[in-house]
């Protein structure tokens, strides 16, 4: 008998070494991009630049760890004030940790889901299906030319999943009517 995957396993080493990875590349295209001279002995570090270059890759890691992303936000805040000479790299690692976490959740509402006994559960065959749409929502997601459009998408598109994953909640809590 084969071995069911286990979504609490496999989802948070799989995001966060795709988080590392695409979020390391696009780190490092933006640091090649404004590290450019500039004019006068500048670069564009010095510009506004450094507002309005993200690469996709990047992009793409925000848009799917949005959750983990914003909670390292407010918990770096303080951080950043401290010590604001920080390579971004180095600032940014750590909210893989709350990737970790994210995922691990959805893992493991997956594994739920998959062995569920009140409602009939979700066939492992969509959650695969589920994972490819929201793969492909993120990467849409990460290909809008915008400056920050991707953070907006990013946004509401975990509030879709929040939203599905509550409604799949309370559907299940709720007594069937052939009772």
């Amino acid at each position: 008998m084969p071995r069911k995957a286990q979504f609490r396993s496999l989802l948070p080493v799989s995001q966060c070494a795709l988080g590392a990875l695409l979020g390391g590349i696009g780190l490092w295209q933006r640091s090649a991009i404004l590290s450019r001279p500039f004019t006068e002995g500048q670069t564009l570090w010095d510009t506004t630049a450094r507002y309005h270059v993200w690469p996709w890759p990047f992009k793409f890691a925000v848009i799917t760890n949005m959750p983990a992303f914003l909670c390292w936000a407010l918990v770096s805040w303080p951080i950043s004030e401290r010590w604001p000479n920080t390579p971004e790299s180095v600032f940014l690692a750590p909210s893989l940790l709350f990737a970790a976490v994210l995922w691990y959740a959805v893992g493991r509402w997956l594994d739920q889901q998959r062995g569920a006994v009140q409602q009939p559960a979700i066939r492992p065959n969509w959650i695969w299906v589920l994972l490819l749409l929201f793969t492909l929502s993120s990467a849409a997601g990460a290909s809008i030319p915008l400056t920050t459009a991707y953070l907006v998408w990013g946004v509401f598109l975990w509030l879709v999943v929040g939203g599905g994953i509550l409604t799949r909640r309370m559907t299940q809590n709720r007594p069937s009517r052939s009772q």
